[in-house]
């Protein structure tokens, strides 16, 4: 009983510290759902061991994922309920911390035909691939 309480123990701390792209669980990961009206929200929560540029990368990862999955070519992306309000789309999703954790947040309207301030959703699927399966930000 001890050993195995152990190789548990050994096991958690050698897997690493970072959050990993993953459904949401006790090291953070991401979380959807449907947002007001029309759109989609998408979340990534990070712990202790994230940078917030990661955190949003994995953020905007999943908004494509999740427009893709509901076979949409294209997103607006806002940052923001207020901006989603004034249709004021961005690039990335918001940022904040939460109790010392980064934490991104980004509404989704999702898209059949491109218009102005529209995401590609395969481009960003295979602009954030690497980073995603990597875990780290490419050298700059």
């Amino acid at each position: 009983m001890i050993r195995t309480t152990w190789a548990l123990a050994c096991a958690i701390v050698l897997s690493g510290c970072a959050t990993q792209y993953q459904s949401a669980g006790l090291t953070g990961g991401h979380r959807d759902g449907h947002g007001p009206g029309k759109l989609e929200m998408v979340q990534f929560l990070g712990n202790g061991y994230i940078s917030p540029e990661l955190t949003q990368k994995y953020a905007l990862y999943r908004s494509a994922e999740v427009a893709k999955s509901k076979n949409k070519p294209f997103f607006v992306l806002y940052d923001s309920l207020r901006s989603a309000a004034r249709d004021l789309p961005g690039t990335t999703p918001q940022v904040g911390m939460i109790q010392g954790k980064p934490a991104a947040t980004a509404f989704l309207l999702l898209l059949d035909a491109p218009r102005p301030g529209a995401l590609d959703t395969q481009a960003t699927l295979d602009e954030l691939q690497k980073v995603v399966a990597s875990g780290e930000l490419p050298k700059t």
